[in-house]
C-alpha cells in the first residue's frame, strides 16, 4: 500500500466532519437498499438472473456488440467504436466541433470521469458544464467526484453553500431548498441553450438497438432532449441482450442504488427525432470505449465486467466508510475501484489499492450481481505484492502443506511471542515486518495446542455434547407472490408515497376536473399534448372556449428551436397523457411522437397526466410482455415517470424538483 494512499486514508479518518457524512451516507443506502429488497420475495432469483444476463453479454461480447450496432444503425443513432480514452475523445471532439457548440451540457457519467473528457473539452475551448447537482457542486470547486452516485458526498451544507457563494457571487442560507432553487436557474439556461448535450449510458439493449438511461434530477432528460445534438457515451460491455433482460436490471439496480423500486426517470431512446416529433435531437450519436475493457474477458478480472455501478459495495465497505472516495485518486474508488482500477489503468498505478481491503465479504453480499470481489482482490494482490510478502506467502505455504512442519512452526512461534510485548493479554508489537499488522492493531497470541486437537470435543453434534438438546430440523418457508387485485389502487398507493397525487373521476367529468386544477394551481398558460384521444380533445376544447393559452410545443430542428425551448421553458403546468402505468412502483410510461411532445412533462415545475384505469398494468415485465416491445420500437423516445424530480445529493437531503416537475398530478379517469 503506498505511503500516498495511507496519508490521504489517515487525513479522511483524522476529519471529523467527513466521517460523519460516510457515516450518514452509508448508513441511510444500506437501510434503504435492505428495505426495498423486502418487497421482492423473489431477490434471490432475480439477482441470478441479472449475473446470468451479465454473464451472457461478457463472454459473449462481440456478437452482442455486432447485433447491437447493426441495430442503432437501422434506428438512425450514429455509432462509433473508440479504442482508448484519446480516440473516444477525439471522435467526441469531432462531433461538437462540426456543430460550431462553444458550450455543452452534460449529464452524470463515470465513464467520461474515466476518459477525462471535460479536461479534453476545455483545452479545446469548449465549456462543458455538469447539471447533476452534485457533480456540478463538485465541477464548480474543481474536485473529482467521492462518489458513484453522491459526487458531493465529502461536503457539509455549509462547505456547497460556501461555494455558491465564492464561485457564483451567490449568498445562500444554509438551506438545501434555496441551493437546488439556485441551480435550477442557473443549470435551466444551459439546458435551453447548448447545442450539444453528452450523457452516459446505464444499459444498451441489443436486440433492439435501445440507449436506457437512468436518472432522479431529471437533468439525463434534458440533455438527451432539447439540445439539438445528443451524445452517448457507453462502455462496451454495458449491453443486455433483451427489453426483458433490461426489465430485470431496472428491478435491481435502483434498489441496490439509493433504496427506490424505480428511479424517477427512465428513458429508453431508441432512434433520432423522426418525421411528425414536436422536439427532440436531429442527430444522436454513441461512442462505445473499449479502453482495456475487452482486453480482461480472458483474464482472471474478467468477472469485474459485470459491474453495473450501483455503488452498493461501497456503501457496504467498511475501509470505504473510513476513508471516502477521494483517498484512493481514482474514477473508480472502494471494493470495485480496487479491481477495474488495476485491471484498466495499470498494475503498477494502482495494484496497492487491492490492500485497501478486509476481504469480508460485504461488498459481495451487497452486489446486485454477485461480482465475488474479495477473490478479485485476492488475485491483484498477487500480481502485485511486495517481494518480501511474496517470499512470506510462500514460506508460510511450505509450512503449511506439512501438518508436522506446522505443529513445529506454532510451537516455536507460541513460545516466541512470550517474549514479545502484550497488554491484557494482546501482542502490541510484531518484529519485522509483521510490525505493520500491530502499527494499528494488537495481534492475538500464539497458541501452543494445535487447532485440530482443540476442536475435538466441540466437534462432536450439539446432542451428544448436550444430551437434552434434540436435533432439529430447518423450517422452510414458501413465498407466494399475489398480484394486486386492484391495480389502480396499487398504482395510487405507490405514486402518493413518491410524493405524486391522484384524482380519480369519471369521464364526464375529467375536463371540469383538469380545469378546474388549472385555476387552482394559478397556471398562466398550459403545455400540452395535442388531442390524441377524447379526453384530451374535451379539455382542450374547454380550454379555448374560456380563452386559456393552451400551447401545443414544437421546436424547429437546429439552433432555430433555441428561443421557442427558452419560452416554453416559463410555463408553469405541462399536460400530457399516458399510454400506460406500473401498479408496482406508481410509475407512467409516456411515448413521445407526432402531437406528443415530452416537454410538458419535463419544462413546467407541475406536470398534469390523464391515465385510463384500463391501462395501468401490474409491473414492466408484463408490460412489456403485453404492447410494451411496439411502443418502444414506435417512438423515438419513451419515458417511465415515477414520481416528481428528486436528489439527495447535499448531505443525504431528499429534496424534490430540482431540474423536472416538482409536482406530479395524475387524473385516473375510471
Amino acid at each position: 500500500m503506498t505511503l500516498a494512499f495511507r496519508e490521504r486514508a489517515r487525513s479522511a479518518i483524522a476529519d471529523s466532519q467527513l466521517q460523519r457524512l460516510l457515516d450518514q451516507n452509508a448508513d441511510a443506502r444500506q437501510r434503504a437498499r435492505i428495505e426495498a429488497l423486502q418487497e421482492l420475495p423473489d431477490a434471490a432469483e432475480l439477482r441470478q438472473r441479472a449475473r446470468t444476463i451479465r454473464q451472457q453479454v461478457v463472454f459473449g461480447l462481440e456478437a452482442y456488440l455486432e447485433k447491437f450496432a447493426t441495430r442503432l444503425a437501422e434506428n438512425g443513432i450514429q455509432i462509433q467504436r473508440a479504442a482508448n480514452a484519446a480516440a473516444a475523445n477525439r471522435l467526441i471532439l469531432e462531433i461538437v466541433r462540426r456543430h460550431k457548440a462553444e458550450l455543452v451540457a452534460k449529464s452524470k457519467s463515470m465513464l467520461t470521469e474515466e476518459i477525462g473528457l471535460n479536461a479534453a473539452l476545455e483545452a479545446a475551448g469548449i465549456r462543458p458544464v455538469e447539471t447533476d447537482l452534485g457533480e456540478y457542486i463538485v465541477q464548480l470547486r474543481a474536485e473529482k467526484p467521492s462518489h458513484i452516485l453522491t459526487p458531493a458526498l465529502h461536503l457539509s451544507i455549509e462547505d456547497v453553500a460556501e461555494t455558491f457563494r465564492s464561485r457564483l457571487g451567490v449568498t445562500l442560507g444554509d438551506d438545501v431548498e434555496q441551493i437546488n432553487a439556485e441551480a435550477r436557474g442557473r443549470l435551466r439556461k444551459v439546458f435551453l441553450s447548448a447545442p450539444v448535450g453528452i450523457t452516459g449510458v446505464n444499459f444498451g439493449v441489443a436486440e433492439t438497438g435501445t440507449l436506457c438511461l437512468v436518472t432522479n434530477e431529471g437533468n439525463g432528460r434534458m440533455v438527451a432532449t432539447l439540445p439539438p445534438v445528443h451524445i452517448a457515451v457507453m462502455g462496451i460491455e454495458r449491453l443486455v441482450p433483451t427489453l426483458d433482460d433490461l426489465a430485470v436490471m431496472l428491478r435491481l439496480l435502483p434498489r441496490f442504488a439509493t433504496g427506490q423500486s424505480i428511479s424517477s426517470y427512465v428513458s429508453l431512446i431508441h432512434s433520432p427525432r423522426r418525421p411528425g416529433d414536436p422536439e427532440g435531437p436531429s442527430e444522436r450519436h454513441l461512442i462505445l470505449v473499449d479502453n482495456g475493457r475487452s482486453g480482461l474477458a480472458d483474464t482472471a478480472a474478467a468477472e469485474a465486467l459485470l459491474c453495473i455501478r450501483c455503488g452498493a459495495c461501497l456503501n457496504a465497505c467498511p475501509i470505504f466508510r473510513e476513508a471516502g472516495g477521494h483517498a484512493y485518486d481514482s474514477v473508480y474508488a472502494g471494493p470495485i475501484g480496487a479491481v477495474l482500477s488495476p485491471a484498466l489503468f495499470g498494475i503498477r498505478k494502482y495494484g496497492h489499492l487491492a490492500q485497501a481491503s478486509t476481504l469480508c465479504g460485504a461488498c459481495t453480499e451487497a452486489c446486485p450481481v454477485g461480482i465475488d470481489i474479495p477473490g478479485l482482490l485476492l488475485d491483484v494482490r498477487a500480481q502485485s505484492e511486495p517481494k518480501p510478502l511474496g517470499r512470506g506467502i510462500r514460506l508460510f505455504s511450505w509450512v503449511a502443506r506439512s501438518p508436522s512442519r506446522f505443529r513445529w512452526a506454532q510451537r516455536v512461534a507460541a513460545v516466541g511471542g512470550r517474549l514479545l510485548s502484550r497488554r491484557a493479554g494482546w501482542i502490541t508489537q510484531l518484529p519485522g515486518p509483521l510490525a505493520e499488522w500491530t502499527r494499528f492493531r494488537d495481534f492475538p497470541p500464539f497458541s501452543g495446542r494445535p487447532l485440530r486437537s482443540r476442536l475435538r470435543r466441540v466437534s462432536r453434534p450439539a446432542s451428544e455434547r448436550h444430551p437434552e438438546i434434540e436435533p432439529v430440523e430447518a423450517a422452510t418457508t414458501t413465498v407466494e407472490v399475489v398480484e394486486p387485485e386492484d391495480r389502480p389502487a396499487s398504482f395510487e398507493a405507490r405514486l402518493k408515497d413518491l410524493g405524486g397525487e391522484v384524482i380519480r373521476c369519471a369521464e364526464f367529468e375529467a375536463a371540469d376536473r383538469i380545469v378546474g386544477q388549472l385555476h387552482v394551481l394559478g397556471a398562466g398558460r398550459l403545455l400540452s399534448w395535442g388531442p390524441v384521444e377524447p379526453i384530451l380533445f374535451t379539455v382542450l376544447q374547454r380550454l379555448e372556449r374560456e380563452g386559456f393559452p393552451v400551447v401545443l410545443p414544437e421546436v424547429a430542428e437546429g439552433p432555430l428551436g433555441t428561443p421557442a425551448l427558452r419560452s416554453f421553458g416559463e410555463a408553469k403546468v405541462g399536460l400530457t397523457g399516458a399510454v400506460a402505468a406500473l401498479a408496482d412502483t406508481g410509475t407512467l410510461v409516456l411515448s413521445g411522437g407526432s402531437r406528443r411532445s415530452l416537454l410538458p412533462s419535463l419544462l413546467p415545475e407541475t406536470h398534469l397526466a390523464v391515465l385510463r384505469s384500463k391501462d395501468v398494468y401490474p409491473d414492466l415485465e408484463r408490460w412489456l410482455q403485453a404492447v410494451g416491445p411496439a411502443y418502444v420500437a414506435g417512438t423515438s423516445n419513451l419515458v417511465l415517470i415515477s414520481g416528481p424530480s428528486r436528489t439527495a445529493d447535499i448531505e443525504m437531503t431528499l429534496t424534490v424538483g430540482v431540474h423536472g416537475p416538482r409536482q406530479l398530478i395524475v387524473f385516473l379517469i375510471e
